[in-house]
């Protein structure tokens, strides 16, 4: 972003000047020198290092105090007054600073486990819903067999529904040509022996058409049987 721009899009005058529009007396001309934060110094100015991680001191000390060289055959360790050791240390029952009946430990509590705030309410059935709903037959989770008749049932309503639509168009498409054989013969009177030929070269162009496509729909149906 130019800050220098948004400034002076909001009145300033430029670089040397301060923010008042007029008099350079009020304000400041010359902007805060900031120093940046580069030395890993937080709050107060004391180092704030994490390079201290005593944990893993402790987990390595105890690890190195592993011997495996005892005639035994076993594990001994060898360390025994590590970190992990003063962390864990009891005495007599009482306990050290962080275990037992007075440690540090003890005085952390269980809790109980966090509830959600959202709560679901159902709204009471009305009247009329009841009574609606009282009939009705409670629904049950349906059989492998029950599944496999309902859709079967639902494809034969389907091939029927698919059937009747067939029958409709074939019975629409009996009905133009008988129309239409019907117009002819009507103007067939009035019509020139050039009108008739060409007349009935369209028929059969029309029917050598139906039958090329009544061919070509069998040579599929065989082709994927």
């Amino acid at each position: 972003m130019d800050a220098a721009a948004l400034l002076k899009s909001q009145g300033w005058r430029g670089k040397g000047f301060s923010l008042h529009p007029t008099d350079n007396d009020i304000g400041l001309a010359k902007p805060l020198l900031l120093s940046g934060n580069k030395d890993g110094r937080g709050v107060g100015q004391k180092p704030h290092y994490t390079s201290d991680q005593w944990w893993l001191a402790a987990f390595d000390e105890k690890l190195k105090g592993l011997d495996t060289t005892s005639k035994s055959g076993g594990v001994v360790q060898s360390v025994t007054e590590g970190r992990l050791d003063m962390v864990a240390a009891t005495s007599g029952g009482t306990g050290g600073k962080y275990t037992g009946a007075g440690g540090l430990y003890s005085s952390f509590v269980r809790g109980e486990k966090l509830e959600g705030t959202v709560v679901l309410v159902t709204p009471p059935e009305t009247a009329d819903e009841h009574e609606a709903n009282k009939d009705k037959p409670k629904r049950t989770k349906e059989t492998k067999e029950e599944r496999r008749t309902r859709r079967e049932a639902r494809w034969q309503r389907k091939a029927e529904n698919a059937a009747k639509a067939e029958a409709k168009l074939k019975a629409a498409k009996r009905a133009a040509a008988k129309e239409e054989r019907r117009r002819t013969r009507a103007t067939a009177g009035s019509e020139t022996k050039e009108e008739r030929r060409a007349r009935r070269a369209e028929r059969r162009a029309r029917k050598e058409a139906r039958r090329k496509r009544r061919a070509e729909k069998s040579l599929r149906k065989a082709d994927q049987g």
